[in-house]
């Protein structure tokens, strides 16, 4: 059975690669690039935006074992 992954859990994953470049940035930067995040989504729709974030299964399994 495919699971489906929510906007948010997809764009966490995303930007989550690039924490070590975000954590150098102010607060309205983060923003602006979460807002970026979530336009593209919003213009792409879910899988484009899995494909073009590289976010196969692969990743995602990287992502979630990162958090645990």
């Amino acid at each position: 059975m495919a699971l489906s992954y929510t906007k948010e859990f997809l764009m966490s994953a995303f930007l989550d690669r690039y924490q070590e470049v975000l954590r150098k940035d102010s607060t309205e930067e983060i923003m602006k690039y979460t807002k970026m995040c979530s336009d593209f989504y919003d213009k792409v729709g879910k899988d484009k935006f899995r494909v073009w974030a590289s976010l196969d299964a692969d990743a995602i399994k990287v992502y979630k074992a990162s958090k645990k």
